[in-house]
């Protein structure tokens, strides 16, 4: 196959072919080669604005979800008029390809096989709404198997494509096989769909062909009573697939988690015993060896030269000029042998000396004169009373500008954690008038995310008036100071120039103390010989 370029990426082999379009292994053209796996939509999506828009509305929600049960959205872009999405690889195959070997292998599914699938197929939706998402394209084309067992999810950016132009289309004919009757004539889905999609898919798995656009609770019927030669569908299985089809049910699924309580009740009860070795199994029975020549071609695909596919960089001027001709002629000759000509061509005068001395002394004159001016300005720094008594100052409003900034913080953390009462009490209010199970229990999720956030916020509140900093006048915090921070020079007010005694740092007098004075310890009086010596 001719490699193929689209955006930023190199075309490998195709993983898998789906009614919206084929899946590529892509390398990117830079950076770590990494192989990804990159979908491209047909001409008919892309080109239908709804629908674009819609895909690209829908990726960036996904693009923030980093979920180990999903192969994680990178990126969505276009090349040449058609979109395309990149998402994180695996060594698997699609769940419509496995399907698909195992009806021409005829290896049906097991019903161990089937409760596995749709266990975790149900966990994995169950993660992911836990992150307010929820699928709503689910089919097999969306469902990736790996070898060793294990079920991810595809990035869910098709959902409600029903509701644009392209409802008609033939592309959507799989698409809407796996969505509710009433939503798939053009309504935008709902969570409700993703149980309705793993019903369908699970149907399929016991009873070995699609659900079909049909009524869905006739169907059942005619699965449990084994009709057109089949095995009777089990009783338990049998409820499960109607309360997540038949959605007007009155013990229809509220929610994901309620059908995967059923299923892990289901297996624990061992009535079924499935096991990822079973998968596996399956797996290596229907793509015997594929999975080591997959990896294989990986790591081939990795080793390629990127740099043969990327854009030729912009030339420079100096590079577009033409070299010069090849003759042997004065134009023609090389700079190396140019530059020795020049030198041997002296005609008998003495050379002009080298300005390289000169040049080395006078930077080192000037690193001398710059390590002098740096010492210089290193010992006259001043160390005295007035460079300690800013140091203090400093310190002061550093002291000023933490204490304002934790009451900010207080304020704010007060405002928040009355909006969050707000909120408890209208959540509260939310959960007394629920109308349904389904409200109520989404009313209590968000009462109880409320109540795990008002107590972080109370114990945030206790820590800041913890860690509040104590209240010392800026009088004493100069008294507490280091000798030399609070000592001055004599003036003409000193006792030894007849002048008043020395007074307190909160009087108008300058600090002439040589101790720090602390309100505990008074200074000694002057000696009486102090004024006998003014006066004289």
């Amino acid at each position: 196959m001719q490699t193929q370029i689209m955006g930023a990426y190199v075309l490998g082999e195709i993983l898998g072919k789906t009614s919206l379009g084929d899946i590529f292994k892509a390398l990117p053209l830079t950076g770590e080669p990494l192989v990804r796996f990159l979908h491209r939509l047909p001409e008919e999506v892309s080109s239908t604005q709804e629908a674009k828009a819609l895909i690209l509305r829908q990726a960036k929600q996904w693009s923030a979800i980093r979920d180990l049960h999903t192969l994680n959205l990178i990126e969505v872009g276009e090349s040449a008029g058609s979109l395309f999405c990149v998402f994180e690889s695996c060594q698997g195959r699609l769940l419509s390809d496995i399907l698909d070997r195992s009806h021409q292998e005829g290896i049906p599914l097991s019903a161990d096989q089937a409760v596995y699938l749709a266990e975790r197929i149900v966990g994995a939706l169950a993660s992911v709404s836990e992150q307010r998402l929820f699928s709503g394209c689910l089919s097999p084309e969306r469902i990736m198997v790996t070898f060793e067992g294990e079920v991810k999810l595809l990035p869910g950016i098709l959902k409600d494509l029903q509701s644009t132009p392209i409802l008609a289309s033939p592309l959507l004919d799989t698409y809407r096989m796996y969505l509710p009757p009433a939503q798939s004539s053009g309504k935008l889905a709902k969570a409700s769909a993703d149980r309705y999609s793993v019903g369908a898919i699970l149907f399929e798995f016991l009873c070995h062909e699609p659900l079909g656009s049909g009524d869905p609770a006739s169907r059942l019927e005619e699965a449990r009573n084994g009709q057109q030669g089949g095995d009777p569908l089990p009783e338990s299985l049998y409820q499960i697939l109607r309360k997540s089809l038949v959605q007007d049910a009155q013990d229809a699924y509220a929610d994901m988690a309620t059908l995967k309580a059923d299923l892990d009740q289901l297996i624990t009860s061992g009535e079924y015993s499935p096991t990822t070795f079973n998968i596996a199994f399956l797996m290596h029975t229907l793509f015997r060896g594929e999975d080591e020549a997959q990896a294989e071609a990986d790591r081939r695909f990795q080793e390629i030269d990127r740099s043969a596919y990327q854009p030729p960089e912009p030339q420079t001027p100096s590079a577009q000029a033409p070299a010069p001709p090849a003759e042997p002629a004065p134009a023609g000759i090389t700079p190396p042998l140019q530059q020795a000509a020049s030198e041997e061509a002296t005609f008998g005068l003495e050379p002009e000396p080298s300005r390289k001395w000169m040049w080395i002394g006078i930077g080192s004159a000037a690193i001398v004169a710059v390590i002098a001016v740096l010492a210089w300005m290193a010992f006259s720094k001043p160390t005295g009373p007035a460079a300690l008594d800013a140091e203090t100052q400093q310190r002061i409003d550093q002291l000023a500008k933490e204490k304002a900034s934790l009451k900010q913080a207080q304020e704010d953390l007060a405002a928040k954690l009355k909006a969050a009462e707000e909120e408890k009490e209208a959540l509260l209010q939310q959960v007394a008038s629920a109308k349904t199970a389904e409200e109520r229990q989404r009313a209590q999720r968000a009462l109880d995310e409320n109540q795990r956030r008002l107590k972080a916020q109370q114990e945030e509140q206790k820590r800041l008036a913890a860690a509040a900093p104590s209240t010392t006048p800026p009088a004493q915090a100069a008294t507490k100071a280091p000798p030399a921070a609070v000592a001055s020079e004599p003036t003409s007010g000193s006792p030894a120039q007849g002048g008043s005694p020395p007074q307190s740092a909160g009087g108008e007098g300058t600090h002439s103390a040589p101790s720090p004075v602390t309100p505990s310890e008074e200074p000694p009086p002057p000696p009486a010989a102090a004024p006998a010596k003014a006066k004289l």
